[in-house]
């Protein structure tokens, strides 16, 4: 079986935090913890839009290879939403409880850089 790989779009700031510290938990469609594409031609696609909310000014992809990686459930999104677009992303659960603690996955790097064009 192959590693997995998954990525990570951040501002570039934000990414050398990651790279130095780990990852920090945040609210997201299904849960408190981090979210990941699987596809990497999409996640590209998604920093060249800004990101979650579009408002990502410098855009940078970090690459991640750890077993504890889950999909998401699809029968957790509400009715109506995209199904297919979540079919490619994975997760990884962190305790809301503990917000603070960081976790490293088991490598973790900036996928390269050249990864996003200037935004609009």
């Amino acid at each position: 079986m192959s590693e997995l790989r998954a990525f990570h779009v951040t501002e570039r700031e934000t990414a050398a935090l990651i790279l130095k510290e780990g990852f920090l938990g945040g609210w997201g469609d299904v849960g408190f913890g981090v979210y990941f594409w699987t596809n990497e031609q999409v996640c590209r696609t998604y920093a060249n839009h800004g990101g979650w909310d579009g408002l990502a000014t410098n855009p940078v992809i970090l690459e991640v290879i750890d077993p504890s990686l889950i999909p998401i459930d699809l029968s957790e999104l509400p009715a109506g939403w995209n199904r297919e677009l979540y079919a490619s992303m994975l997760w990884r659960p962190l305790d809301e409880e503990d917000s603070e603690r960081a976790w490293r996955p088991e490598v973790l790097r900036l996928l390269d850089e050249t990864t996003t064009e200037p935004g609009p």
